[in-house]
């Protein structure tokens, strides 16, 4: 039988998670411009990268299950203001992300579990983006994918952009490990 082990989060941990969020929102402010543009999956991909690179750092620092989902729903706060539909997508992609990950794992002890939870938040986004815009925004979809000659590479880029995010964070997070700085 499968268990995964919940643990609680100290304020230590929750403050973390909090000040790698603001730095998402910093990080991914860039993309803005992006955001008006209306080709479906471009605003996901263009913030795969640093979805997957603090999501990685968040999970080496807190290996344990909502770390992600906690990141994203302090970053995600932060787009309410702006759009509803971000903030549950986010929120729900993380969720989703960490549970294929735990349910394949069951932990977060081997890096390749923290990887593919990283490098799954933002891909889980798109089809959460069709599903958000036909309810929400009452859009048919295919309204909402009118470029359908960009959705693959549009995918695509996002997969590989966010996994590059992740393995990015991995690679930071062992050089901080050394120094100390993320124990």
């Amino acid at each position: 039988m499968m268990s995964i082990e919940l643990k609680r989060f100290s304020v230590k941990e929750i403050s973390f998670l909090a000040i790698l969020a603001a730095l998402l929102v910093l990080l991914s402010a860039t993309t803005m411009p992006l955001m008006t543009i209306t080709l479906y999956g471009l605003r996901n991909m263009a913030n795969a990268l640093f979805y997957g690179f603090f999501a990685m750092i968040a999970l080496m620092k807190i290996r344990k299950p909502g770390a992600a989902t906690l990141l994203c729903m302090f970053s995600a706060t932060v787009l309410l203001l702006m759009s509803p539909v971000m903030f549950f997508n986010n929120i729900i992609s993380a969720l989703i992300a960490e549970l294929i990950s735990l349910l394949i794992f069951k932990n977060y002890r081997q890096e390749k579990a923290m990887i593919l939870s990283a490098g799954l938040i933002i891909p889980i986004t798109l089809p959460m983006t069709i599903v958000f815009g036909m309810l929400i925004n009452r859009q048919r979809f295919s309204e909402i994918v009118d470029q359908s000659w960009l959705i693959l590479p549009i995918i695509a880029g996002t997969f590989l952009l966010s996994f590059t995010g992740a393995f990015l964070g991995r690679k930071i997070g062992h050089e901080l490990k050394k120094a100390g700085k993320l124990s």
